[in-house]
């Protein structure tokens, strides 16, 4: 039996991608942010739709699932109430009406009933009342639930980063892939982007035009030819030192 998923918050379609990589149909992403639909609809063969998560409704989402197939539905909440820096200065709880829209994709898994849910944040949301609620609710719906933090390397991914996954499945257990690369084989940054061409500071390349570089002085030239991985500015010359808060 084929698959089918829904991403919601989808952005400009990093999920989207990833899932599609994968052999699942992504058949819609929403987002309430126009600006995405370029990208989002040009790198994945999707529809975007315009419309704010809590304003989507369970026709909304049926209308676009296949009638037969496994219906999945995805979503990675905007995490920026939940981060480490928000955390360390919210004395108040929780500010920004962003945390809430975990709660709106909550509500759609519990008019819409898909057999598979996934949900993606950062690794402080699990000490959030909001994310219990959310497992919680889940568990009571008759989903198997599956999660942890996961970091990124462990998955061949070339970024220092943790993030807090979760599987759901209505139709048995479920349970998120082990970790696959040994530490002596975590792939870099190098690896990962080492066959792009060589370009000089402003420049753009001919062959792929997301790999451009910025403009910087000769100034700002010199100070990175000084810096040293895991150094500080110290590592400057007197000369490179005393002008870095110059305006250039």
């Amino acid at each position: 039996m084929s698959c089918s998923a829904i991403d919601l918050f989808c952005g400009i379609g990093g999920l989207t991608k990833g899932l599609s990589l994968a052999g699942i149909n992504v058949v819609a992403g929403f987002d309430n942010d126009e600006s995405c639909k370029f990208a989002y609809e040009y790198n994945n063969k999707s529809i975007f739709v315009c419309k704010d998560v809590e304003q989507l409704t369970k026709q909304d989402l049926i209308s676009f699932y296949p009638p037969k197939d496994i219906r999945i539905l995805v979503g990675c909440a905007p995490c920026q109430p939940f981060s480490r820096y928000s955390c360390r200065y919210r004395k108040n709880g929780c500010q920004d009406d962003k945390w809430k829209l975990l709660y709106a994709f909550l509500r759609l898994v519990k008019e819409t009933k898909p057999e598979i849910v996934s949900m993606e944040n950062v690794p402080n949301l699990r000490n959030e009342t909001i994310f219990h609620d959310f497992k919680n609710s889940l568990e009571k719906l008759g989903y198997f639930i599956s999660y942890k933090v996961v970091f990124c390397p462990d998955y061949n991914v070339p970024q220092n980063r943790k993030r807090l996954v979760m599987l759901a499945s209505r139709l048995g257990e479920i349970n998120l892939i082990s970790p696959f690369v040994e530490k002596s084989n975590y792939k870099t940054v190098r690896m990962a982007i080492a066959h792009l061409p060589s370009i000089q500071a402003g420049q753009k390349s001919n062959k792929d035009p997301l790999h451009q570089s910025c403009s910087l002085s000769k100034k700002n030239l010199e100070r990175i030819k000084q810096s040293k991985p895991g150094g500080t500015w110290t590592d400057w010359n007197s000369e490179l030192t005393l002008s870095c808060h110059e305006k250039e």
